[in-house]
C-alpha cells in the first residue's frame, strides 16, 4: 500500500492529566486550521479523566480525587469516565477530516480505528475483539477502549490500553460508578472484569514494542507516512461546561431530573423550571456517550430553554429532524425517552409526591406505556430487595414478610396485599432473572419494584429484557455500589441495610387501584 500523506509522531513518559489534555486540545486544534495528521503515544501519572459530556457529579467522586491528588480532567472524546496510570498504554490520533473522504461515520470510525489497534494487539500476540459501541476485549474481559472526537474538519481518536494490573481499589474509589461491560454470568469482582496484557502474554514486550505495534497499525490503515514529531505547546482547558460541574443532587427538590441507560452509555437529563412549573428556565443534557456534533448534547439542551413543558419533545424532533447527527449506539427514541422521564416529574407532583420524591422514581417504560400513572395502573407485582429489611430480620435473605410492623417493608407488603399484588423479595440476582421470566410467561401487565440508582443502571439490560414495564423507588441509606461491595450483594450476603422511603412507598401505592 503506498503511503503519501505524512503523519508526526512522537512519544512521550508519564505526565500529569491537566499537561496531557492540553496538548490533546492542540493537537485538534492544528489539524483543524492546518491539515496535518499527529500521533502521539503516551502515558499518564494518575488521574480521573471525565468524558466529554459528562456530568462531574455521575462520574467520580471528586473529594476523595481532591483529597488524594488526584487531577480530574475533561478529554475532548466522549465516552465514560476513567482512571488513568503509568501502567496503562495512550494515544491520541488527529486526523483532517477531509482525508475520510465519505467515510467518516462515528460507527464506522470507532470501527476502523479500535480494528487497527486489534491487529497491532494481533502482531504483539494477544488475540482481541472490538466490542460495541468502543471497547477492547480479549478473553471475554476488557483490555482497552477507544473514544472519538468527531469535528467539522478534524478527528481525534483516542485509545487507551491496560498493560499492567489495575489497582483496583483506587479505580473503584475514584469512579462513582463504573460501567465496564460484565459478562452474562452476573456480577464479576472488579479485577475478573479487566484484563491486561500481562496477564494475555507469557513474555509482556516493552512499553515501546507496544508504541512500535500501535503505531505501525494506525499509520498502515490510513494510509501514512510516519515522520518525527514534537508535542505542540499544551493549550490552556476551556471554559467549564455550564451545568456539567454542578452538584445535581442539591437541586433535586427543585429541578425535574431523569436519567436512561442505553447500549451507547448513560444519559441524564436536568431541567430547571420556573416556580409556575410552565416553562423551563434551563435544561442540561449530559452523558458517557459518543455524539457528533460534539456540541449535540449542550445544543439540544438550548433548545429547552423557555420551552414550555408540553413543547419540548416537538422542539428535539425538530431540530434532530434538520440537523445531521449521528448517535454511537443508541438512537433518538432514547433521547425521547429520556425527555419524557423528566417532564413526568410534573406528573408525580400532581400525584402528591414532592419534586425531590418524583425524582427518586425510575420509570420504565414498555409496551407504549411510559407515564407514571398508566404503569400504576395496571400493575400486578411488587418487587422489594432483600438489602431494604433489617439485618436483625429473620427474613432478610427469605422471600416474604410477616408485616410485624417493624419496618418499611412491612408496609409496603400490606400495601401490596391490599392491592392483590404478588409480592417478591428479591434474595439475589440470579433470583430476580428467574421472577423476570416467570413474569414474562405469566404475561404481567406491569409492576412496582425498589431498587438503588446504581443497581438500575448495572442491570438496564435485564429490565430491557422482561419488557414489562415498572415504576421503581429509588432505595436510601447503605447500598453496596457505594461500600463496593456489591459481590457480596449478587451473592445474596450484603450486610448492610438500605431503607425504603415509606412516605413514597405510601403515596406511589395510593395509585394502583385496590381489590374490590
Amino acid at each position: 500500500m503506498r503511503h503519501t500523506r505524512p503523519c508526526r509522531v512522537w512519544r512521550e513518559g508519564p505526565a500529569p492529566g491537566p499537561r496531557q489534555v492540553g496538548i490533546d486540545r492542540a493537537m485538534l486544534q492544528d489539524c483543524s486550521a492546518r491539515g496535518i495528521a499527529q500521533l502521539r503515544l503516551h502515558r499518564y501519572l494518575p488521574t480521573a479523566s471525565l468524558g466529554r459530556d459528562e456530568a462531574l457529579c455521575h462520574a467520580v467522586r471528586e473529594d476523595y480525587c481532591r483529597e488524594n491528588g488526584i487531577p480530574v480532567v475533561r478529554r475532548l472524546t466522549g465516552g465514560g469516565a476513567l482512571y488513568l496510570d503509568p501502567g496503562q498504554c495512550c494515544l491520541s490520533f488527529s486526523l483532517p477530516r477531509p482525508w475520510l473522504n465519505e467515510e467518516d461515520s462515528l460507527t464506522g470510525l470507532m470501527a476502523r480505528f479500535n480494528g487497527a489497534v486489534v491487529r497491532a494487539l494481533g502482531w504483539l500476540g494477544v488475540t482481541a475483539s472490538c466490542r460495541a459501541p468502543n471497547d477492547l476485549e480479549s478473553g471475554g474481559r476488557k483490555l482497552g477502549a477507544g473514544f472519538l472526537c468527531l469535528e467539522e474538519d478534524a478527528v481525534l481518536y483516542q485509545a487507551v490500553l491496560l498493560v499492567e494490573p489495575v489497582e483496583t481499589e483506587t479505580l473503584l474509589t475514584v469512579l462513582r460508578a463504573p460501567r465496564e461491560k460484565l459478562s452474562p454470568a452476573g456480577v464479576q469482582s472488579a479485577r475478573q472484569r479487566f484484563t491486561t496484557l500481562t496477564e494475555r502474554l507469557d513474555h509482556v514486550p516493552g512499553m515501546a514494542a507496544i508504541q512500535d505495534a500501535l503505531e505501525c497499525a494506525l499509520l498502515e490503515a490510513f494510509s501514512l507516512l510516519g515522520l518525527p514529531g514534537e508535542a505542540p505547546e499544551a493549550l490552556p482547558p476551556g471554559p467549564a461546561p455550564a451545568g456539567l460541574t454542578e452538584d445535581w443532587d442539591a437541586q433535586r427538590d427543585r429541578s425535574w431530573q431523569a436519567f436512561e441507560a442505553t447500549p451507547g452509555g448513560v444519559l441524564h437529563l436536568r431541567l430547571d423550571p420556573d416556580t409556575a412549573g410552565r416553562r423551563i428556565v434551563s435544561a442540561t443534557l449530559a452523558g458517557a456517550v459518543h455524539v457528533s456534533p460534539p456540541t449535540l448534547l449542550a445544543d439540544l439542551a438550548r433548545e429547552l430553554t423557555v420551552a414550555s413543558p408540553g413543547a419540548a419533545e416537538a422542539r428535539w424532533r425538530r431540530y434532530l429532524q434538520d440537523h445531521d447527527v449521528q448517535l454511537l449506539g443508541f438512537g433518538v427514541e432514547d433521547l425521547y425517552r429520556l425527555l419524557r422521564q423528566a417532564l413526568n416529574r410534573v406528573a408525580g407532583q400532581s400525584m402528591g409526591l414532592s419534586v425531590e420524591q418524583a425524582n427518586s422514581l425510575m420509570v420504565h417504560a414498555a409496551e407504549g406505556a411510559d407515564a407514571v400513572r398508566q404503569i400504576l395502573e395496571r400493575a400486578t407485582v411488587m418487587l422489594v430487595p432483600y438489602c431494604a429489611k433489617p439485618a436483625w430480620c429473620k427474613w432478610r435473605h427469605r422471600d416474604g414478610c410477616p408485616e410485624c410492623g417493624r419496618c418499611e417493608v412491612g408496609d409496603a407488603y400490606r400495601l401490596a396485599r391490599e392491592r392483590g399484588m404478588r409480592v417478591v423479595t428479591i434474595t439475589r440476582y440470579e433470583h430476580l432473572c428467574t421472577v423476570f421470566e416467570e413474569m414474562g410467561r405469566a404475561g404481567e401487565p406491569g409492576y412496582v419494584g425498589m431498587c438503588c440508582s446504581n443497581f438500575y443502571l448495572k442491570r438496564a439490560p435485564a429490565f430491557r429484557a422482561v419488557g414489562i414495564p415498572a415504576v421503581l423507588m429509588d432505595i436510601s441509606g447503605s447500598n453496596c455500589y457505594e461500600l463496593r461491595q456489591e459481590d457480596q450483594a449478587y451473592l445474596g450476603q450484603f450486610t448492610a441495610e438500605a431503607r425504603l422511603n415509606g412516605e413514597v412507598v405510601e403515596k406511589v401505592m395510593r395509585w394502583v387501584p385496590r381489590v374490590r
